[in-house]
């Protein structure tokens, strides 16, 4: 990652930026009457977030357990992932963030983009509030395309004064997504309009998200009963209320076809996901589940941690996924759960790609594209564990990728341990017994009757951790504050003899 003097110039926005500043100083200091656009005034919402964001970078940089090979901002606040898109040649990221404080939600939209989801680069925020109009903060939302194939932002205007919720759009002013204006001068949807039924709709309706089936476009949102609208026009300024679709609940709802089904991702406690059929049919539309919702993260909880941000757990939450031109379905997400007072707050998760296995459950796998950062190999195979802990050399570290395979054998429980004191006895651990895996005291059940082994894929970014189980059948996502000294890693067996068929380990380079 750049400094602040390098991303401008890296994205070609300093010029912007400076234009709007300059022409703001200009009429104060002449005292010529100047009645600001919109663009003058947001240049400057823009450049004093980028200056107040900056002066927290140097200590968020002192942070021993800040992530470095997971994206995050430069420093302060970051939370939901709002919107993702690929686009030129680059993957865009868009993040809630608030630059003027750490520990505390609020404010717009931050933007970066990688050309190979590893390498991440700042750009200029995407999106500031429009104060002089009275919006408070702009809330999660999406990113999508129009029937032309141009990107729109969609996200929720959030009022100073606690009024009503509404939806509005924004378009980029530049082929690079640099910078962005507002479409029009009200919203494109608000309560009580367009058919929207007010006595439906919570106050804190927000977080619109696009689907499209049939050629037709789409968008639902969260605390509104499944409220489905339709895109009216190719521009998608124009719309109007359809009706109400089982399935969606929660936070962040994300909907999209994947192998012929259609899945509802749904931000819970925790995360959580349905297959099933997309049924619409003139003005009608259904979803039919296939089954009852499946936990597909197990990290986040209902509260959270002693002294971490309060209201937030630790966990995966706050999720948006899109589809690359290589045909694949990408998701990413917000991780939260740190220690406050460091400069910094939450990152975003490694790039998932899903699909759907044989019998329509929901698979994730890290994308391959991570193994760019994979440095010095440990491999070990063929170990017998006889009720002991046994560290496994070269494996050790604070940045870390393991594969590891186990059979049960005769065991009560068995498993690996990470960031560990040399004798076992503190450690991020990994436990499975009857049937549930123990992740740092996380309990996944398994479906373990027709595997004969345990695979647990793990990538360990200082306090960071994301776990996927056997071949991404389940994943939780963690975050803990090991002791600094403590770098093992082994693994174990409780009363009986368990064997670690394979394990490997990546030191795991930084991204920035």
């Amino acid at each position: 990652m750049q400094g602040n003097a390098g991303i401008m110039k890296t994205t070609k926005d300093k010029p912007y930026i400076l234009s709007a500043a300059l022409c703001w100083c200009w009429f104060a200091l002449s005292g010529i009457p100047h009645a600001q656009t919109d663009d003058e005034r947001l240049a400057r919402e823009i450049e004093q977030a980028t200056a107040a964001r900056a002066v927290a970078v140097a200590k968020a940089a002192q942070d021993p357990y800040r992530p470095m090979f997971h994206y995050r901002p430069p420093a302060q606040w970051m939370n939901d992932i709002c919107g993702t898109i690929q686009h030129r040649g680059y993957h865009h990221v868009f993040y809630q963030n608030n630059p003027y404080a750490a520990d505390q939600y609020g404010w717009g939209w931050g933007h970066a983009r990688s050309r190979d989801l590893v390498h991440w680069e700042e750009l200029p925020f995407a999106l500031a509030p429009m104060k002089h109009r009275g919006e408070l903060r702009c809330n999660s939302g999406n990113v999508a395309l129009d029937g032309n194939g141009r990107p729109m932002i969609f996200y929720t205007w959030v009022p100073q004064q606690g009024g009503l919720r509404s939806q509005w759009t924004a378009v980029p002013l530049d082929g690079d997504l640099i910078r962005w204006r507002r479409v029009g001068e009200k919203p494109i949807l608000e309560r009580g309009k367009d058919g929207i039924p007010e006595d439906k709709v919570h106050p804190s309706w927000s977080d619109p998200y696009l689907f499209k089936k049939d050629g037709r476009t789409f968008v639902t949102f969260k605390k509104v009963q499944g409220m489905v609208c339709e895109a009216q026009d190719k521009t998608l300024t124009q719309w109007k209320f359809l009706g109400f679709m089982d399935g969606v609940d929660g936070e962040c709802p994300n909907v999209f076809e994947l192998d012929h089904k259609c899945v509802i991702l749904r931000s819970t406690h925790p995360l959580s996901y349905l297959t099933g059929k997309l049924v619409l049919k003139d003005d009608d539309i259904r979803f039919e589940a296939d089954g009852p919702a499946v936990t597909m993260d197990y990290g986040f909880g209902e509260h959270p941690p002693a002294g971490r941000t309060a209201n937030f757990s630790r966990g995966l939450y706050g999720t948006n996924t899109y589809e690359d031109d290589k045909g694949r379905r990408i998701l990413f997400g917000w991780i939260s759960g740190f220690k406050t007072g460091r400069g910094w707050n939450g990152c975003m998760s490694l790039p998932r790609i899903l699909t759907l296995d044989e019998g329509g459950q929901l698979i994730q796998t890290p994308a391959p594209e991570l193994g760019a950062l994979r440095g010095e190999h440990t491999h070990a195979a063929g170990l017998t564990i006889a009720s002991e802990f046994k560290p496994i050399k070269g494996a050790e570290g604070k940045q870390l990728e393991i594969i590891a395979e186990f059979i049960p054998n005769s065991a009560t429980a068995f498993g690996l341990k990470l960031r560990s004191s040399s004798d076992g006895q503190r450690a991020i651990t990994l436990r499975y017994a009857d049937g549930v895996l123990n992740v740092a005291g996380t309990e996944v059940p398994l479906k373990s009757a027709a595997r004969k082994t345990l695979k647990l894929h793990v990538f360990l970014d200082r306090s960071v951790m994301e776990v996927f189980v056997n071949d991404g059948q389940t994943a939780v996502t963690r975050v803990e504050y090991p002791n600094e000294e403590d770098l093992a890693v082994g693994v174990f067996a409780e009363n009986g003899k368990a064997t670690l068929k394979s394990l490997d380990g990546w030191q795991m380079k930084a991204s920035f």
